[in-house]
């Protein structure tokens, strides 16, 4: 099919279906893109009060993939800063680099501490090696990566934090996943022999200067220069799959409910949800694993602060039960446009949880009171009178969960979708991955490039088995990386 003789419908206008349009709309292929909320970004989106300028979760780009960078380079032209990466966790009282740091560790633990994280490490190191198959859990991978000790003082808590249940009853996967290649050997190495050959991505970052919704908003607006369509505030609510490349997309918009017809459906709607929206309807079996798997939700506050700044940190963990929030970014620290004046500062605090626990019964007024003292009275950052405002935002879907169940489902969903001709899925809630925003981009543009007849894998993505933050290259290849 000639990229002309397409008709592409795209769910959602987070990065994964914007970077899959952008491609496609530079080949001149005809494209719609419906996305439910009035606003560009999904997970990405920068809200605006006051003058204060932030994003929900704090975005920097990294990646691998030079290609990638240089497009990202040449799309943000003029709109980028130079961000020296500061992150630490918060652990009983005492503030350790991340990723950990041999060094660090052992000067702020203590000797004690210092001693029994060596020890419990070398204990998991000999079991590891005579281990049979793969961890059971997630804190199995953990323990088999860092050892008991370091386990409970840097993974258990924000963990359990962060997904509201315990580290037995998560998939190994997730570990994997994010600190793949990642171990107390790899940090000694780096600690004590430093390659000529290897750009850590950790020390330093690019971000668009007036937040990372800017990515978004530029795609956005290449796509309509191009002759394609972003409509807003236009949730689609059916699709109806009529045979090979004959979908009928049902939306709602600002002229009623309207049916646009597609040879392909780019979707980035939650995974889950998505089975449900397709008609005919799946199977049972393909049903039920749809309605089993899970996303954590997200609630973040921002407190608006008339003082210049709280920490030196990009991102702050924080591994205290007491407290509401799990991690705080400084947007200022990332970007001084996202303040009105020097003098001015905010914090972003992620709460965690799920729709209808108790932490999402909480009024707004109550849980950014709770915040407001927990940064306060808990940990010293504030006081209450050099406080502004607050802004509360809910967001659902935020991050798929991996159960001990997750990956036969996903299987399961990912056979049927396969014998639908011309859908195609995409993105961290579209494909049920735990993504960054980088993943997510590059993953549309691969999926873009197989719809163009080009070679390509776009579910290859952020699944390598190398540390996923160093990149192992020549020195040429290194200076044209940095430029």
């Amino acid at each position: 099919m000639k990229p002309s003789e397409r008709q592409v419908a795209i769910l959602g206008a987070g990065p994964a279906g914007l970077a899959a349009g952008h491609f496609l709309a530079s080949r001149s292929v005809p494209l719609q893109v419906f996305e439910r909320n009035p606003y560009l970004g999904g997970l990405c989106v920068t809200y605006e009060h006051l003058g204060f300028r932030f994003d929900l979760g704090g975005h920097r780009w990294f990646t691998k993939n030079q290609e990638l960078h240089d497009w990202f380079l040449k799309l943000m032209e003029g709109e980028l800063v130079t961000v020296d990466r500061v992150s630490r966790i918060y652990h009983d009282g005492k503030y350790f680099d991340y990723p950990i740091s041999i060094k660090n560790v052992l000067k702020t633990a203590g000797m004690w501490s210092s001693a029994h994280a060596v020890l419990s490490y070398a204990k998991a190191a000999v079991l590891d090696r005579f281990a049979k198959g793969e961890p059971a859990n997630m804190k199995d991978a953990y323990v088999r990566q860092f050892g008991h000790k370091l386990y409970e003082m840097f993974f258990r808590r924000y963990s359990e934090k962060v997904w509201g249940r315990p580290c037995e009853e998560m998939s190994a996967d997730w570990v994997s996943q994010r600190s793949k290649g990642l171990s107390i050997l790899t940090a000694l190495k780096d600690a004590l022999v430093k390659s000529k050959n290897v750009i850590s991505l950790i020390d330093q970052f690019v971000y668009p200067r007036d937040g990372y919704q800017r990515v978004c908003d530029r795609m956005a607006e290449d796509i309509e220069a191009a002759g394609g369509q972003v409509h807003l505030s236009s949730p689609v609510m059916k699709l109806h799959y009529d045979g090979p490349q004959q979908w009928r997309v049902e939306h709602e918009g600002s002229r009623g409910r309207g049916i646009d017809r597609a040879t392909d459906v780019i979707s980035t709607v939650p995974l889950g949800l998505l089975v449900r929206m397709i008609s005919p309807a799946a199977p049972k079996d393909v049903t039920l694993a749809a309605e089993a798997l899970q996303f954590r939700d997200l609630i973040t506050v921002t407190v608006l602060l008339d003082k210049p700044q709280v920490t030196p940190d990009t991102w702050l963990y924080v591994h205290d039960d007491r407290l509401l929030f799990a991690r705080l970014h400084e947007p200022k620290n990332w970007s001084p446009a996202l303040v009105p004046s020097p003098d001015k500062t905010s914090v972003v605090c992620e709460c965690f949880c799920s729709k209808d626990d108790a932490t999402w019964r909480l009024s707004d007024q109550e849980i950014a009171a709770r915040v407001v003292s927990d940064l306060s009275d808990q940990l010293g950052f504030i006081k209450k009178n050099e406080v502004i405002d607050t802004v509360v935002v809910r967001t659902r879907y935020a991050y798929p969960v991996y159960d001990p169940t997750y990956r036969a489902n996903v299987q399961k969903i990912y056979a049927y979708l396969q014998s639908l001709d011309g859908l195609h899925i995409v993105g961290r809630g579209g494909t049920f991955r735990y993504n960054n925003a980088d993943h997510s981009v590059e993953m549309g543009q691969l999926l873009a490039k197989r719809l163009l007849g080009l070679a390509s894998d776009h579910m290859s993505v952020n699944t390598e088995k190398a540390y996923h933050e160093e990149i192992r290259q020549t020195q040429a290849g290194a200076k044209a990386w940095q430029r």
